[in-house]
């Protein structure tokens, strides 16, 4: 308790649970494996955690990620104060001085883990996180929970090398997905995305065609132009060098499993011409068809 009479606790809320691997266990698993990249080597739920209260002025050397489910909550990172409200993940980066607390009016709900592994330094860089704001904004997605409560099961059933091995890829997948989710406006239009889902669809089911933008903005319900600048922005590729990426794909693997011919298989694929095709080849895998099949795989 504070010297105004405020309550402050770090942990004892009813319903929580949580895990700490023993240090040595950590730091034993770490050091015998150099290319294991993030470790959880704590992780837990604390649901409407009031009073809580944590203050680390000169810092840890894992990294934290906090993610509030309900309720509000305050953090200071370094210099800077926020507030942490529902479908928010904090960051504190390891090394940075941190503290953070429940709102004394609507405690925030929160799952949280400390990170550690090789790459626990430059998990900032890896989230793309805001070094003015060490906030990521994933919403209210069922996949964060999803993986925090496989990281708790995991460890709950003891540190075997299995079981950590399986709860640092659980950690790998929580990050990955923060970072998909970094990358998906908010304001993102899922009708669209299905629309353009149809469009490689179309394309998928059309190899043998030569089609045209017209072809498929007419299959999405879009006018060309539209189509054109949606399809980049999601895709990163124009509509056409997208259907011949396809193609392409499409060949490699005729390539690798059949005994057609480059010929055949160009035509089999909507080319004409051959020699367009092997260029069309080369210009994905920078080599030609025939020097694709020759190379060893797997």
């Amino acid at each position: 308790m504070t010297e105004d009479g405020e309550q402050r606790i770090k942990e004892g809320f009813p319903g929580q649970r949580s895990i700490v691997l023993p240090r040595p266990v950590v730091s034993g698993w770490l050091e015998g494996r150099p290319l294991i990249e993030l470790l959880p080597s704590d992780v837990g739920h604390y649901p409407r955690a009031q009073w809580h209260f944590v203050e680390r002025p000169e810092g840890i050397s894992q990294s934290v990620l906090i993610y509030c489910t309900d309720g509000c909550g305050w953090a200071r990172v370094g210099d800077i104060s926020l507030r942490v409200r529902p479908g928010q993940a904090l960051v504190a980066p390891a090394g940075v001085p941190h503290a953070y607390g429940a709102d004394a009016e609507d405690p925030w709900t929160i799952y949280w883990v400390h990170l550690d592994g090789a790459k626990v330094a430059l998990l900032p860089e890896l989230l793309e996180l805001d070094p003015e704001e060490p906030l990521l904004h994933p919403g209210r997605d069922p996949a964060i929970p999803t993986l925090f409560e496989k990281m708790l099961s995991i460890l709950g059933s003891g540190y075997t090398p299995d079981n950590l091995l399986s709860a640092s890829m659980a950690l790998g997948q929580l990050v990955t997905h923060l970072v998909v989710l970094r990358h998906r406006s908010p304001n993102r239009d899922d009708n669209l995305d299905q629309r353009i889902r149809r469009v490689i669809d179309v394309m998928q089911n059309n190899f043998g065609r030569s089609l045209k933008v017209d072809d498929l903005a007419r299959e999405a319900n879009l006018s060309s132009s539209h189509l054109a600048a949606v399809f980049k922005k999601r895709t990163g590729f124009t509509v056409l060098d997208f259907f011949i990426r396809l193609k392409i794909q499409r060949a490699c693997f005729l390539l690798d499993t059949t005994d057609q011919s480059v010929k055949a298989i160009a035509a089999d694929l909507g080319f004409d011409d051959p020699l367009y095709f092997s260029r069309c080849f080369r210009r994905v895998h920078d080599s030609s068809p025939t020097q694709y099949r020759a190379l060893r795989k797997g």
